[in-house]
Order: structure tokens, then sequence, then C-alpha cells
């Protein structure tokens, strides 16, 4: 049988060329491998047939429909089963990719309704889907202390930059895929902070996510991605990527970024 890695590549290529039922015949059988014990370590190949799975479900039908059941099977093990941050983290990307950010509200409410620890371990992988549907006061209360975000996304990304020049060449945009996953963090506290009407604090929070940075070139990128409407890093300076026939190569460096992040390969 044809690799993890292989058969992503021929479905990510199919999906780019619109041949959807295909590139889902494929997906599907990427999920169902990672799932098989001989697969070790799964997880990561797990996240990467689900990530790819959520981009078909936007242009086809039966993978919307077949997504929504592998997430209601994923929801039913999180209620039964020990609790498992992870696997919350992928219902709620599932529920972002089928538009149903409410259903992880929903969910996370209910599986912390008496457990404050549990709630609090659950937080970063639900607030996305809180500040989707709007719910700013519980984003706010799982939100402890929007200092200490800055405090150590800011500490992850200088030390990403400092290392650069001591790590092997790879041609993967490590730093501007750092750039743009730190703005997409700084940029969720600021909305929760928005939400509740907190607009000092926001604009204070926003100075100082940028004067976390010491390197000038370096601040000066972080400065622009926090800009409104700013673009992302695979975007800029690529303005055929915005004509609507080109929808899919945007996503594909979509797929880059997440890879940086280790949630989806970062495949050229």
């Amino acid at each position: 049988m044809m690799n993890g890695p292989a058969l992503l590549m021929d479905a990510q290529r199919l999906m780019f060329r619109r041949r959807y039922a295909e590139a889902f015949a494929l997906v599907s059988r990427l999920y169902a491998h990672a799932q098989e014990p001989a697969d070790s370590p799964g997880r990561s190949a797990l996240d990467r047939a689900l990530y790819l799975w959520g981009e078909l479900a936007g242009h086809h039908a039966p993978a919307h429909a077949a997504l929504a059941r592998v997430r209601d099977d994923l929801a039913a093990i999180l209620r039964t089963g020990p609790p498992d941050r992870t696997l919350l983290r992928r219902v709620a990307t599932l529920d972002a990719s089928l538009g149903e950010a409410a259903h992880t509200r929903t969910l996370f409410l209910e599986l912390t309704e008496h457990d404050t620890a549990l709630a609090a371990m659950y937080a970063h992988a639900v607030l996305p889907a809180l500040i989707a549907v709007g719910d700013f006061a519980l984003a706010e209360r799982l939100l402890s202390d929007p200092e200490q975000v800055v405090h150590d996304e800011s500490a992850f990304l200088n030390r990403e930059f400092a290392s650069r020049r001591m790590r092997a060449y790879t041609r993967a945009p490590r730093i501007a895929a750092s750039i743009h996953n730190y703005a997409a963090e700084i940029r969720k506290v600021l909305r929760v902070l928005e939400g509740r009407g907190r607009i000092d604090d926001a604009r204070r929070l926003h100075t100082m996510a940028i004067d976390a940075i010491p390197a000038t070139t370096l601040r000066r990128a972080v400065r622009t991605a926090l800009q409104p409407g700013a673009q992302p890093w695979y975007a800029r300076g690529r303005p055929e990527l915005h004509k609507k026939r080109t929808k899919e190569r945007l996503r594909h460096r979509r797929l880059l970024a997440k890879g940086a992040r280790g949630l989806a390969p970062a495949v050229v």
C-alpha cells in the first residue's frame, strides 16, 4: 500500500484539480491507514488526514457528511472516555471545517460542567470556537492571563528567530510561519478583550506584543502581521492568489502554515 505522505500528496493534487470524489477516496484511505496499530506514531498522520478532509468538506457534499460522522464519533469517545486534550482539539478543528463552532462550545460545556481543572486544560483548544460564536464572557474566563500569553508566545518566537542559523537548511518557511502563528495567537487574545469592551487593555496588549520582539526585522514583520486586514505570509506579494479560480492554491499555502505548527505536512 502507498505510504501516508504519498497518499496525502496525491489527494492534494486531485483536490487542486477539482477532482473531489477521487481526492475524498484517497483521504479516506489515509485516515483508515493512520488508525492502524502498525502506523506508529499515528497521531500526526491522523491530523494530516483530518485537515485535508476538512479542506475537501467545503467542496464535496459526501466528504462533508462523512466528516460530520467522524466528528460525532470522536465526540462520543470524549464523552465516555478519559479527558483527552488532543482529541478535543481534533473535534474543534473538524467543527471549524464544518462551520459548526457552536458544537465545540456545547461539547466543552458538557464535558467541563463540574470540573474547573478540565475546563482550564481544554481552554486553548476551544477558544477559537468561543470567539467564532461570540461567547466572549466564557472566553475571557478561560483566558486567565493575557499578558502571560504574550510572554510565552513571544519567547517562543524569539527563540525560533535566534536559533535560525544553527538549524540545518530547509526550504520550509519556518520563521514566516512562526510570525503568522504568533500574530494569530495574539489576535485571539485581542479579539476576546475587544469583545468584552476592554479596548484600552487590547491596545496596551497590542503594543506589548510588538515590543516583546527585540530584533528590528522581526518586530517590523510582527507589526505588519498584526495590522487590521493583514494578509498572511503565504499570500502577500501574490495577487494572483486572490483570483476566484486559484482559491485551491491559497488553501495549499495554508497547509504549509499548519505544517510548520505540526498540524499538517509542509507539502510544496
